[in-house]
């Protein structure tokens, strides 16, 4: 499926896909996370929970990693994160 990312709202992004599910993109500031050296430190949101963490280092050529954190089933799955971290402009 598809996702569109709307624009800035209320301190985040908003991930839409065709179907209507949407995941709320939020982005957080690294220290006190253990992110600290993270150039971006996003978490993604369904429902009201945490689904997953997109983080970029702060080199020449960024390495993005998205890393899936749902304990129990969805209707977002790790497919559904991949799509949304290479929508996202970093």
């Amino acid at each position: 499926m598809c996702w569109e990312i709307k624009g800035w709202i209320s301190g985040g992004y908003m991930a839409a896909r065709e179907d209507g599910e949407m995941v709320f993109i939020y982005k957080r500031p690294a220290w006190g996370t253990g992110q600290c050296g993270r150039r971006e430190f996003f978490e993604l949101r369904s429902r009201g929970e945490l689904i997953a963490r997109i983080t970029s280092n702060d080199a020449v050529q960024p390495h993005l990693k998205a890393e899936w954190v749902a304990e129990t089933d969805r209707p977002v799955n790790e497919t559904d994160l991949l799509e949304i971290a290479g929508a996202l402009k970093l």
